[in-house]
């Protein structure tokens, strides 16, 4: 189900330095659509000079391709096949 709220004015994420700069893009894209002022407040919980020079490139940018390469070039590609960039940091896995 898709949650279609047009008259959205206000988002809140939480956390906002475990999502990549294109998915904070789309996130950001879901509030103001329509004629209403919209904000979009980012909430972290890590004040590293690498979390806050992504938020400060985000906070600064409105373009999805260059947040895309941004994030592409500080976060890295990841592995097709191993656990970097998961989501699942620290684990272990055993079949």
């Amino acid at each position: 189900m898709e949650l279609d709220i047009p008259n959205a004015s206000v988002m809140m994420i939480e956390g906002a330095e475990s999502f990549g700069l294109a998915q904070l893009h789309q996130f950001r894209g879901r509030v103001g659509r329509s004629s209403h002022q919209s904000y979009c407040f980012l909430f972290t919980g890590s004040e590293t000079p690498r979390a806050m020079e992504r938020l400060r490139y985000f906070e600064q940018t409105n373009d999805g391709f260059k947040l895309a390469e941004k994030d592409l070039e500080m976060r890295g590609p990841g592995e097709v096949y191993g656990v970097e960039q998961s989501g699942m940091m620290n684990c272990v896995w055993r079949i």
